[in-house]
């Protein structure tokens, strides 16, 4: 059976500094998105910040005004999964531990987790890196568990797994039904894969998709139509594969609400409706 093809979701990423959370999606859904990846950052939505009174008033006025949180969202700069410094790792563990706990408490069955930073001029050895990172996500996928929550590990050209190659070889070493690949495809861009092709490939894997353009010689998320991301190609993969999930617009702007409808707007006339499943 055909059906209209897919809603997109939207990024609170350029909302982050200066907007709460909430201010964000309500934003976004005066223009048509929904289904959130909301940043966790300090005075946009944070763990410390919010009681269990606190949380349980924001997931009524999430239900209430109809807002949905798809996943949230740890910016990675602050952290490292395979950090050498085994407190800074342990530390970033218990953040996204207790990112899930708030991601529980509003509603939310998702975190996006980034696989680690490292050097791109001298980092470690692999095969210790990979160790680091498969005991950080242990940890996590013993409270996701327990939390029913999933974790959308991203594509991202400075961690240790930065391909989707990497990647799937990586996760045929720790198969887990809640670990799935959160495919940004201007990341992808950027270390030079065929998004399209690498949709194909991690079909069975894949649980988010970030949608915003970049060109393989500069690391950008801009409005769709600025960069060489061939959103056509990767639609229409998104269609062959059935994908069931959320296509996040993750546009980096200072005029984020104008860039996010026109990349909306762009990416639906593009669209074939998809079947359901």
């Amino acid at each position: 059976m055909r059906k209209l093809a897919r809603s997109f979701g939207g990024s609170t990423f350029s909302f982050m500094w200066e907007e709460t959370a909430l201010g964000a999606m309500r934003k976004m859904q005066e223009i048509g998105l929904n289904d959130f990846d909301a940043l966790v950052v300090p005075g946009h939505l944070w763990p410390d910040e919010l009681s269990a009174a606190d949380r349980s008033s924001l997931a009524g006025t999430l239900r209430s005004e109809g807002l949905r949180i798809e996943s949230l969202n740890l910016p990675a700069l602050d952290l490292n999964l395979v950090s050498r410094v085994e407190p800074f790792r342990q530390y970033s563990v218990d953040l996204y531990i207790d990112t899930m706990q708030l991601a529980s408490d509003l509603g939310c069955g998702a975190i996006v987790v980034v696989p680690g930073r490292v050097s791109s001029l001298f980092p470690p050895p692999k095969k210790d890196t990979e160790l680091l990172l498969r005991d950080s996500l242990e940890q996590l996928l013993r409270v996701a568990e327990r939390l029913d929550q999933k974790l959308y590990v991203e594509l991202h050209p400075q961690t240790p797994i930065p391909t989707t190659a990497a990647m799937l070889a990586f996760f045929d070493a720790l198969p887990h039904e809640r670990l799935l690949i959160a495919y940004d495809v201007s990341n992808a861009e950027f270390v030079g894969e065929d998004q399209a092709d690498a949709v194909r490939q991690c079909a069975a894997r894949l649980g988010q998709l970030h949608l915003s353009d970049g060109t393989r010689s500069q690391w950008r998320h801009d409005r769709v139509g600025l960069g060489s991301v061939r959103f056509d190609e990767i639609l229409k993969a998104l269609n062959d594969v059935d994908f069931s999930g959320v296509p996040v617009l993750e546009i980096i702007s200072s005029t984020p609400l104008d860039d996010l409808r026109a990349s909306a707007q762009s990416l639906s006339g593009r669209q074939e409706p998809h079947h359901d499943r």
